[in-house]
């Protein structure tokens, strides 16, 4: 299937980071908890896709911790700064010889940004617990995070909207 019809079948609509999604789980059955930032389901999960023609999902940390599983298409490699400043590149794919992985998970405070290098398409789910609430996404703008971590100032200009 090219990414079109992945789009339509899945039915994803564009993300303001970049790529598509579609929520696919909330967990409205269960408590919900309670956290610093209000009531929150304990779990959401999502498909997510980046394309040839929207291939970056900018730097953003949320309080939530996240699960990434890697799904179809090309691989997408996720860049995650550390709160201490350390970078780590993690390659979600199906290549396992070449150390590719198939899930990723991303506690909550680690900057994340992840990138289509190559192919038409790559598509991920994601799992947030205690689920995801816009109101619990943390963005800062280019030079904000260039001045948190300056020494990573080239790739944070690179995936980070203007």
């Amino acid at each position: 299937m090219d990414k079109a019809s992945i789009i339509a079948s899945l039915g994803l609509s564009t993300h303001f980071e970049g790529g598509y999604f579609k929520e696919t789980f909330r967990a409205s059955h269960r408590t919900p908890i309670v956290t610093d930032r209000g009531q929150r389901s304990t779990m959401t999960a999502i498909y997510y896709m980046l394309t040839d023609d929207s291939p970056i999902d900018g730097f953003h940390t949320k309080y939530s911790d996240g699960i990434q599983f890697y799904q179809m298409g090309a691989p997408v490699t996720y860049h995650l700064i550390h709160p201490d400043g350390r970078y780590e590149s993690v390659v979600l794919g199906p290549d396992l010889a070449s150390g590719q992985r198939l899930q990723l998970a991303v506690a909550g405070g680690i900057w994340k940004s992840a990138e289509l290098t190559k192919g038409e398409f790559g598509l991920v789910s994601e799992v947030v617990a205690p689920g995801w609430e816009m109101d619990d996404m943390i963005l800062k703008s280019r030079d904000e995070l260039i001045a948190i971590f300056p020494q990573h100032a080239a790739l944070i200009a690179r995936l980070t909207p203007k």
